[in-house]
């Protein structure tokens, strides 16, 4: 054993030894701090603290703000209600860009990551079509379009444009995200509920008992989607548009081996159904992994009212251009006939879908990253005005493109007999140029003016609905005509709300749509 007299005086020096070495390396960083600049001054004399108190730096709010600058700079989470989604007792749900820069560029890469997402979901979806056609006849893709129909309506009855309003919603997204996911559960239960009682008419209405039993059970891919409305939603506010792209592109790749799989084996119509309800699962699985945050069962009734009032609002809007649409397409099948409305469609295939596809990809990106800088208008008017000029420029090619070369384009793609299009589509490029200046929801969605959104599309729905219904007793070129008419009046009405809305000058407009040309 250690003699007691020894142990004793290493304990009595222990204390001063670990002060001569703690104020030799104190005395080295100060050397090292003061002389690598070259200053010599004196450092400033330490001050006693009692014990357990933290360092100035260390708490208080210029502390904190300094460990969140840090945090910053390192691309770190930020703690919940921070800068980042605030989310319920999860602070993983990933820190938000500082600056609109780092918004601009996780801008610009997700516009690259949708449209090659939905570049690749359409090559999959033609592959899978090609070779279903030859394994099923047309009574199977019957029987599923039958049961889509009724989805569609019903999938756009039940949205109620919760997922843009939870986008927008700019208070604390993890209650928000609870409230929507429990009321999207509920509504989707009651939409269910209802699809089975009217099963049995879509079998007597078309004439064939399998209609209402597909119908049930295509319905039942409503709920992952419902599942998977909330985390899709958190993660286009969020900028993650590589994960919503590799997700799309799984669905469709998942849904389309699926269906020529079975079809492969006989099972008809039933793979149809099979493929789409394997995708829908599949999606809602990949969304929550990783969660994008910890759900509850708590709804909190002014968040979910706010969530409601902005939400109706928007989906009112969309329903309102949507039924334009369809009673442009009602009007001429009934009064032109239905081989007008057969022209239509192909005009509709060279002008409309360009237009959807590229707009698309444009809003789909743009209102998460206007929403993210609603405080800053001088920013988002920046932005608004770089977004319509590039948009203006693209569509002024393919405007001239359609004018002075539809003549050809139309023999050389479709064959000559679909010549008579070619006047129409001539007719509808003034809309092509112009329809950016009108497709612009996503500003009075990122500022909060949804209810002047839900007001400019009700006049403008009820001016074009009936201006249709009087050019569909004329002829096909008329109801062109007037199509491009109504987009070039509105688009002016909707660019002047906006530019107030943004306080932004003519001049600023003009050279934002003079600078995309010139470059």
């Amino acid at each position: 054993m250690p003699d007691a007299g020894v142990e004793a005086a290493r304990r009595r020096r222990g204390p001063h030894r670990g002060a001569l070495r703690s104020g030799r390396r104190s005395r080295r960083t100060q050397r090292s701090r003061h002389g690598a600049a070259g200053d010599r001054r004196l450092p400033a004399p330490a001050v006693a603290r009692p014990p357990g108190a933290r360092s100035p730096g260390g708490g208080g709010p210029r502390g904190r703000q300094g460990r969140a600058r840090g945090r910053r700079r390192r691309g770190a989470p930020a703690p919940a209600g921070g800068p980042g989604i605030p989310v319920s007792g999860n602070p993983s749900g990933g820190a938000r860009p500082a600056g609109g820069g780092a918004t601009a560029t996780a801008a610009v890469r997700g516009a690259g990551w949708v449209t090659a997402g939905i570049a690749s979901q359409r090559v999959i979806q033609t592959g899978a079509l090609l070779l279903l056609a030859r394994l099923l006849v047309p009574e199977d893709f019957g029987l599923v379009a039958v049961a889509m129909l009724v989805l569609s309506f019903a999938m756009r009855a039940k949205s109620l444009g919760l997922q843009t309003a939870l986008v927008q919603y700019g208070g604390d997204v993890g209650t928000a995200a609870d409230s929507a996911l429990i009321l999207n559960a509920g509504i989707t239960v009651a939409v269910l509920a209802v699809i089975v009682l009217i099963s049995p008419l879509a079998s007597a209405w078309f004439e064939d008992p399998r209609a209402g039993l597909i119908l049930v059970v295509m319905s039942l891919r409503l709920i992952p989607q419902a599942v998977a409305a909330v985390p899709s939603a958190l993660a286009v506010k969020a900028l993650k548009f590589r994960k919503v792209a590799l997700i799309t592109v799984a669905e469709s790749v998942t849904t389309a081996a699926v269906a020529v799989t079975l079809a492969f084996h006989g099972l008809g119509a039933w793979s149809l159904v099979a493929g789409s309800l394997a995708g829908a699962v599949l999606s809602a699985v990949l969304w929550w992994l990783p969660p994008m945050w910890r759900p509850s069962l708590r709804m909190n009734r002014d968040v979910l009212g706010e969530l409601l009032g902005t939400g109706v609002r928007i989906w009112s809007s969309g329903n309102l251009a949507y039924a334009i649409d369809s009673a442009n397409r009602l009007f001429m099948g009934r009064f032109l006939g239905v081989p007008t409305l057969g022209l239509y469609d192909v005009v509709s295939r060279f002008v409309h879908t360009p237009l959807q596809s590229l707009l698309g990809v444009s809003d789909r990106v743009a209102l998460p990253a206007y929403c993210r800088e609603q405080a800053d208008r001088k920013l988002l008017g920046r932005w608004v005005l770089r977004v319509t000029g590039l948009l203006m420029l693209v569509t002024t090619l393919v405007a001239g493109t359609l004018f002075f070369y539809a003549d050809i384009l139309v023999p050389v793609l479709i064959g000559s007999r679909w010549v008579p299009v070619v006047a129409p589509i001539r007719v509808l490029t003034p809309l092509v140029l112009l329809f950016p200046l009108l497709s612009m929801a996503p500003v009075y969605i990122a500022v909060g003016r949804t209810g002047l959104l839900l007001r400019f599309t009700a006049v403008r729905a009820v001016v074009t609905i009936a201006a249709l219904y009087w050019a569909s007793h004329q002829s096909l070129v008329a109801v062109c005509a007037v199509e491009s008419a109504s987009v070039a009046l509105f688009a002016l009405v909707n660019l002047w709300l906006v530019l107030r809305i943004l306080d932004l000058g003519v001049g600023q407009l003009l050279r934002s749509l003079v600078l995309p040309a010139a470059g």
